[in-house]
């Protein structure tokens, strides 16, 4: 029996049904932002939701009963699908609290479903999780390079511009932006010492970002390389 509910779920038919389901779910979540759409096709909306729910309930449900050991409930796929009907069902138990309505917003936990259909997704998690500590570590350099450019840049620019670096935190805002190279233009220095440091910062963070995509991409390589073998 259990053998046979998980090749039911497994099948290619089924798991393209429910990602059809999943995706039309992320497309009403969208919509729904919009009050005037919202209120306009609200009925459609909500029988959409609870036909949904029906269906990501019955698959839970089939799930936990071909699962060999009742531990398994508790993998990180089965703990989505779970918060994936949760909110639907936590308002139906009598506690008419206005609090219960923000759980509704766990319905955002549809979207990472998504991750039990695609290999490339699973992939991505995969490689993440092995180059944790890698990455943990480049960016506590560029956190605390962050730090240190703050405290340089603040007391370059603040009699400069007092406004724009009132403190040593308002000016953490300018190193992320300009680590980043994003570079939006409402903070910037204006002074010699601080332009000087400016294009040290963007040199440095260009070198340091380019860090983690080199792992990443490395590390999908030897995934990619793994899977034709």
């Amino acid at each position: 029996m259990k053998k046979q509910i998980d090749n039911f779920l497994n099948n290619k038919i089924c798991e393209m049904f429910l990602v059809i389901i999943i995706i039309i779910n992320i497309i009403c979540l969208g919509f729904e932002t919009d009050k005037t759409i919202y209120l306009h096709y609200k009925t459609l909306f909500n029988q959409i939701e609870l036909i949904s729910v029906i269906i990501f309930t019955i698959e839970y449900i089939l799930r936990l009963i071909s699962m060999e050991k009742l531990k398994d409930a508790l993998k990180p796929l089965m703990i989505i699908d779970l918060f994936a009907i949760l909110p639907f069902y936590l308002p139906l138990k009598g506690l008419d609290l206005r609090i219960l309505r923000t759980f509704r917003l766990l319905r955002i936990f549809r979207m990472f479903k998504l991750a039990r259909y695609f290999d490339a997704l699973q992939m991505i998690g995969k490689v993440i999780y092995r180059k944790r500590y890698e990455l943990i570590s480049i960016f506590g350099v560029l956190l605390l390079l962050m730090f240190i450019s703050s405290f340089f840049m603040f007391y370059a620019e603040a009699d400069a511009q007092p406004n724009a670096f009132h403190n040593i935190l308002d000016t953490f805002w300018w190193s992320l932006v300009t680590f980043t190279t994003v570079g939006y233009g409402d903070v910037y220095p204006i002074t010699a010492i601080g332009k000087v440091l400016s294009g040290i910062v963007v040199l440095i963070g260009i070198m340091l970002f380019a860090l983690p995509t080199s792992i990443l991409t490395a590390e999908f390589m030897n995934e990619f390389n793994k899977d034709k073998k």
